[in-house]
């Protein structure tokens, strides 16, 4: 069975974090927002392989943990996992 996941990885707290800092500065300067609180992350789609689903969220787990972050810098978190009829 296929299985599909929404992926999005961030800077653990207290890890700096330039890109947000500097869109936070745009954000002040142009008068759009007066205290922004900016976080940049990396969105992944994912589809996993798997004879059940604990299988697949094993395997997913593993890859987010070993390819899409790092574990000392970054956390992740699954936004979905569903099931697909393995249309991407």
């Amino acid at each position: 069975m296929k299985y599909k996941a929404d992926i999005v990885v961030t800077l653990k707290n207290g890890v700096r974090d330039p890109q947000g800092s500097a869109i936070e500065t745009v954000l002040k300067r142009t008068g759009m927002e007066t205290d922004p609180n900016v976080a940049v992350g990396k969105y992944f789609s994912v589809v996993v392989n798997g004879e059940s689903e604990q299988e697949a969220k094993s395997k997913l787990a593993n890859i987010c943990q070993e390819v899409l972050s790092n574990p000392v810098l970054e956390k992740y978190e699954i936004e979905r996992f569903e099931l697909t009829g393995g249309v991407r």
